[in-house]
């Protein structure tokens, strides 16, 4: 069980990864920012939030969350 949860969580860091990159190329987020890292934060926020929905916290909390989370991720800087 444990094998198939890290394989899961696994497969949604790399595909938040490629999603990440995208948003790259697409200059929506800054050249320099490293995916990898960038897609390991936001899988942490969408787990918590998760956790957090499941402990009772209300939307509002949660929607705050993840508007936070968005606003910190790097800009381009033109």
């Amino acid at each position: 069980m444990a094998e198939r949860a890290r394989a899961a969580v696994e497969a949604l860091r790399v595909l938040l990864e490629d999603d990440i990159a995208a948003c790259q190329r697409n200059g929506d987020l800054a050249a320099d920012a490293e995916p990898g890292k960038l897609a390991a934060l936001v899988l942490a926020v969408l787990r918590g939030i998760e956790a957090l929905g499941k402990a009772g916290a209300d939307e509002e909390t949660l929607a705050d969350i993840a508007r936070t989370a968005l606003a910190v991720l790097p800009r381009p800087t033109d």
